[in-house]
């Protein structure tokens, strides 16, 4: 689905955008890339397929990171969290980023290149993973009403990502 161009669609950058939403688990930021997918031409598959991959590597990270707490044996099978189109492994890749995964990062990076995903596409992908990582924080903390002062105040209401 990637263009031969070294910059993504609107449509492209929003499905990655989504999927780093839902792994970095910012409900507001997920409702404003929905929206924003849906403007940009996206349908119901491109939409499930973005979540699944961010969910798998989500829950892969998770696993991941049990089993090195727990000090398991690091090998485990297949996640399955693997693509054989660039589009799909952007969005893997920006989930992986969301959750501070370098495992699952350095997997998806790899297969990317392999790919042949231009490094200008890879640095769209750290700039909105950067971003949604801070905007997540940032309405988590609103949501604190002052978090770490002891003010917790009311939640407010949803609020609008990036």
């Amino acid at each position: 689905m990637l263009e031969e161009a070294m910059t993504m669609t609107t449509l492209e950058k929003e499905l990655v955008a989504l999927a780093i939403s839902v792994a970095a688990g910012c409900r507001p930021c997920v409702t404003h890339h929905l929206v924003e997918v849906r403007k940009a031409g996206g349908d119901d598959d491109s939409i499930v397929k973005a979540v699944g991959g961010a969910v798998c590597v989500r829950n892969s990270a998770g696993d991941g990171m049990r089993r090195h707490a727990l000090g398991l044996d690091p090998a485990k099978k297949e996640c399955g969290c693997t693509a054989s189109d660039p589009l799909t492994e952007l969005i893997a890749l920006g989930a992986a980023l969301a959750v501070n995964c370098t495992a699952e990062t350095d997997k998806h990076l790899t297969a990317a290149r392999s790919l042949g995903v231009a490094q200008d596409q890879l640095d769209e992908v750290f700039a909105l993973a950067a971003m949604i990582r801070t905007k997540a924080i940032g309405h988590a903390e609103a949501r604190l009403g002052g978090a770490g002062q002891g003010n917790w105040g009311e939640p407010p209401k949803a609020a609008r990502c990036c």
